[in-house]
């Protein structure tokens, strides 16, 4: 006799494939689509791991804890795959693993095709789309399309080629209608789909989805959901963590895996895990939600037996009978046929895992680059009106302390306070803008849009002309109204000097705020600065510093900087105070 749970299952996907049949439509928008025509073929991906485990380390001195333990799996191609399981299951540590995102820790195998995964190659063939929907919100949808396409597509594709890649794209993902809409002004829903579409430009085989239906309504995460179960039935793996789905959206799923405290407790079809509950001796009640359920069971709310007993018949995720067609399931050595080693050549030409040359990705970075600063009031308008008020502030402070031999030592505070000016302002503006820029770069750059050397070349060049025009605006409204030697080599020499302190101090706060969260980056990046200030010559001279803190001086950068300034602006200072050195 077939229980509740089963009809509803039944009754739900039967409602789905039917009444949103010209919704989900499986295969039918890539046949239609001829944009992605243009792309090359590639053969579906067929995915088996054995024995994962992974540790992580849970601090000094509180040892470590193991989040997997030795689970097995199947995630077979043109399938949309739920990994399913409560809050600390290890869902999206296994996500992790299997995608490649993690590697510290880890063990077991984890075969493509029937062999070894080289991860080169897998990850060309492959993506992640991490569950925070991080975007270009000052950009266009069009542009972040555009950006994308010019990062993942041929160079040898043109702009027209690559125009009809996206509208494709756009038109299958219901976007094409926000083109010219800015990406912070896009629904919770809408972002998802941007976020698919991005990864969709160059036709993954593989894409990897942190609980994608997190934050949206029903509507929206149906939306997410059938557009994740047609891109599958065109012939990828999609693989999904999802935490609790309701029974219509479980229906939508293929295949589902169901973890609890690391262990395999189901892998199989939607539709036969009814049966499967049933066989193990623990019915799903009349009425009941499977996927409720089987949550409801691996939390331990039916006793912590019954997860024992699911993972003993589960086998840790090895048993397959419970796929459709299981006995037709290709094995290890039938898929190593199947897809011989000649065909991987293609996909192993080439020396870099990226896309493109560095050159191409460089020019396109800094198109985005510029395009961004354009739109960012903080990065122009802000910067520049900082440096003008705080120019004028010092000038007016200081003002004639140049001209008159008495206000040497005021001239001395002056080349300080222009010190701290260059050193706080650039380097606080980068940590606090930083990390926000932080999870995009380490999306795009995990899904191999760039190098990160061409990422940090183009940063610079794009910050370069704005740091040039504010400390040029800066120097002069100071120098003038302080009354500096009106020679063009000194001041040639100061400009030079502030944009070298600028730039520095860029890069000093690049590495805190990469290092750090914004919290703790906000403190530690002035805290850190007051060794480089206490050893930049200001108040104990290197001639009198103990010879055991020699090395401090020469590590500051502003100690470079407060010599050179002291050389070419303040040559008299130097004769009366004995020098710096």
């Amino acid at each position: 006799m077939m229980l509740a749970g089963a009809e509803i299952v039944e009754s739900v996907s039967y409602k789905a494939d039917t009444e949103n049949a010209e919704v989900i439509a499986p295969g039918s928008s890539q046949d239609k689509a001829p944009g992605l025509a243009k792309l090359p073929t590639k053969d579906p991906v067929d995915m088996q791991f054995t024995n994962i485990t992974c540790t992580v380390n849970l601090g000094i001195n509180k040892g470590s804890k193991q989040i997997l333990h030795g689970v097995n799996g199947r995630f077979r191609p043109k399938q949309l795959i739920a990994i399913m399981g409560p809050s600390g299951a290890g869902k999206s540590t296994l996500l992790d693993v299997i995608s490649g995102y993690r590697i510290t820790g880890v063990g077991g195998a984890i075969f493509i095709n029937g062999r070894g995964r080289i991860m080169k190659r897998f990850k060309k063939m492959s993506c992640y789309i991490q569950q925070d929907d991080r975007i270009q919100g000052l950009l266009t949808v069009g542009e972040n399309m555009s950006i994308a396409a010019d990062l993942k597509l041929p160079t040898k594709l043109d702009k027209y080629e690559k125009g009809e890649v996206i509208e494709d794209i756009l038109t299958n993902l219901g976007l094409y209608e926000h083109m010219n809409t800015r990406g912070a002004q896009l629904s919770g829903g809408q972002r998802k789909r941007l976020s698919i579409a991005l990864e969709l430009i160059n036709n993954p085989l593989v894409m990897f989805l942190d609980e994608p239906t997190t934050g949206l309504d029903s509507s929206s995460c149906t939306q997410v959901v059938q557009l994740c179960r047609s891109l599958a039935h065109q012939g990828r793996t999609i693989v999904c963590t999802i935490h609790q789905p309701s029974a219509s959206l479980f229906a939508f799923f293929d295949q589902v895996y169901v973890l609890a405290a690391g262990k395999c407790l189901y892998q199989g079809t939607t539709r036969n895990m009814v049966p499967y509950l049933e066989e193990a001796g623990i019915p799903c009640p009349i009425y009941h939600n499977p996927a409720d359920y089987i949550i409801e069971l691996a939390c331990g709310e039916y006793g912590e037996d019954k997860i024992d007993v699911l993972t003993n018949k589960a086998e840790n995720g090895k048993a397959l009978q419970w796929f459709d067609n299981w006995e037709s399931i290709a094995t290890m050595e039938a898929l190593r046929k199947q897809y011989p080693l000649s065909v991987m050549k293609e996909q192993d030409s080439g020396s870099s895992i990226e896309e493109t040359s560095q050159s191409n990705q460089r020019s396109v970075l800094i198109k985005r680059g510029f395009l961004k600063a354009k739109r960012d009031p903080t990065m122009t308008h802000l910067r520049i009106m900082v440096n003008i008020v705080v120019g004028i502030m010092l000038g007016a402070l200081f003002i004639n302390a140049g001209n008159e031999g008495s206000r040497v030592f005021e001239n001395y505070n002056l080349l300080f306070a222009i010190l701290m000016h260059h050193m706080m302002s650039p380097m606080m503006l980068t940590i606090l803008t930083f990390p926000s820029e932080m999870s995009i770069l380490l999306k795009e750059h995990f899904n191999r849009w760039y190098s990160l050397g061409s990422y940090y070349i183009s940063i610079n060049v794009v910050d370069l002309p704005i740091s040039i025009i504010s400390c040029a605006i800066f120097s002069v409204i100071v120098y003038m109204m302080s009354a500096q030697p009106l020679e063009p080599g000194r001041f040639a020499m100061f400009f030079a000097i502030s944009i070298y302190t600028v730039l520095v101090a860029q890069s000093f706060g690049l590495m805190v705020g990469a290092i750090f969260n914004v919290v703790n980056g906000t403190f530690l990046g002035p805290t850190l600065s007051v060794p480089m200030m206490m050893f930049a010559g200001f108040g104990v001279t290197l001639r009198d510093l103990p010879p055991y803190l020699y090395w401090g001086s020469y590590v500051s950068y502003l100690f470079s900087d407060t010599h050179a300034r002291f050389l070419k602006i303040l040559p008299c200072l130097l004769t009366i105070s004995g020098g710096i050195s």
